[in-house]
């Protein structure tokens, strides 16, 4: 009897374990030579517009910018900055969105000569003289950075709590290759759907729709240095807070986090977005 116990017994464990479809897979925990595998991201793209509340030219270019936000969808971000001999507020203006960190920004990314001028992934391109590129130059380089992979993951979530206005960013980069050179991050604070003064040609409009406004950084203008090691299956995390003005509305902001380069080369290695309101 004891006999045909164990035969049935081992019938089962073989039934259960045979390598069927719907057999469980149980992973191997301490296999030597197993590696952690993380597949490359498609790359995003970051355009990077200087304007300002009286470029009188600006307006087209925000309308270009629309346009290609419609085109690629969520591979392309963009992010307005209110800097230069153009960006100072009228007398009737609400606020002056000109800040310390886009200022900085303008002459960190290559002056521009003149306006609408866009920098694309903060990247100098063959052919170009600088990174700051004038409007008819945008929607070709954008598509000849489409498609690329990016050996970084970004995660990024955000936590705002609308009673106090605090606003946590929590960034996860996780290398799919390890990476050697000096990377760096920064947390950009951006806003739409702000209603102010803006020279047009037709004239000031009191109401002009200004988007993807720069409000403030997270780090410094230059981003923060990455001290970790770009190494598979490291996870480096960051966070940063801040109390978001009662005069921003919460509902039309978001969070955007860049890797990028140092040195000569200022160049993105990954960028991802975030709304408040997600």
């Amino acid at each position: 009897m004891k006999n045909i116990f164990k035969l049935f017994l081992l019938l089962c464990l073989a039934g259960f374990w045979s390598c069927d479809e719907n057999s469980p897979t149980i992973p191997c925990l301490s296999c030597e030579g197993d590696e952690v595998t993380i597949e490359p991201t498609d790359k995003k793209i970051l355009v990077e517009e200087f304007t300002g509340v009286r470029c009188v030219n600006c307006p087209a270019g925000s309308a270009e910018i629309e346009n290609l936000l419609d085109i690629h969808g969520e591979q392309l971000i963009a992010v307005s900055i209110h800097a230069g001999f153009f960006s100072a507020p009228y007398a009737n203006s609400k606020e002056d969105y000109t800040i310390p960190e886009g200022t900085a920004l303008e002459g960190f990314l290559d002056s521009p000569l003149g306006y609408p001028t866009a920098v694309i992934d903060r990247k100098l391109f063959e052919n170009q003289d600088d990174r700051q590129l004038s409007q008819s130059a945008w929607a070709g380089l954008i598509q000849e950075e489409k498609g690329q992979l990016s050996p970084l993951v970004l995660d990024l979530s955000l936590n705002f709590d609308e009673a106090s206005r605090e606003l946590t960013a929590t960034t996860k980069i996780q290398p799919a290759e390890t990476l050697t050179g000096d990377y760096r991050y920064s947390v950009m604070v951006i806003e739409s759907g702000i209603k102010d003064v803006q020279l047009t040609p037709e004239g000031e409009i009191d109401d002009y729709e200004h988007k993807h406004v720069l409000r403030d950084m997270m780090t410094p203008f230059d981003g923060e240095a990455i001290d970790e090691n770009f190494t598979v299956g490291v996870v480096i995390e960051k966070e940063h807070q801040m109390t978001v003005p009662d005069g921003w509305n919460s509902a039309k902001m978001s969070v955007i986090v860049l890797v990028h380069q140092t040195g000569d080369s200022k160049e993105i290695v990954q960028v991802e977005e975030k709304s408040l309101a997600d």
